[in-house]
């Protein structure tokens, strides 16, 4: 769901996004909640232009599980430069957060179709 300045993704969680000790993998979670700081910046990014992520920080606060529902990642913008964006994010599962994010952005101009990039 986008709703600016929000943006909110779901996954349903099953047995293939586990890890060893039966709960959903830290990548699984870290994955959500970039995807949902990128899609709330780059519903307004202009075609010449493109992102990139720069830095991240996640805290797990307690396990996601199967059988407990999906997980929800909501992202909000903090600070959008011209240059650098920073976004929060939070991991929800069952009404509790699982999660809590600092996400960084570098906003870049597009490589022109054919360009080369010189390597």
């Amino acid at each position: 769901e986008y709703a600016p300045p929000r943006t909110t993704l779901a996954m349903p969680v099953h047995a293939g996004l586990l890890q060893i000790e039966s709960v959903v993998h830290g990548g699984i979670l870290s994955t959500l909640a970039d995807s949902a700081a990128v899609f709330l910046l780059c519903a307004d990014l202009p075609p010449e232009r493109t992102l990139t992520s720069i830095e991240f920080k996640l805290n797990f606060l307690r396990p996601a599980r199967l059988g407990q529902g999906e997980i929800v990642a909501s992202a909000q913008t903090v600070q959008c430069g011209r240059r650098i964006a920073l976004c929060d994010v939070d991991v929800w599962q069952a009404g509790a957060r699982v999660a809590k994010g600092l996400f960084t952005y570098l906003f870049l101009e597009r490589e022109k179709p054919g360009a080369s990039s010189g390597s």
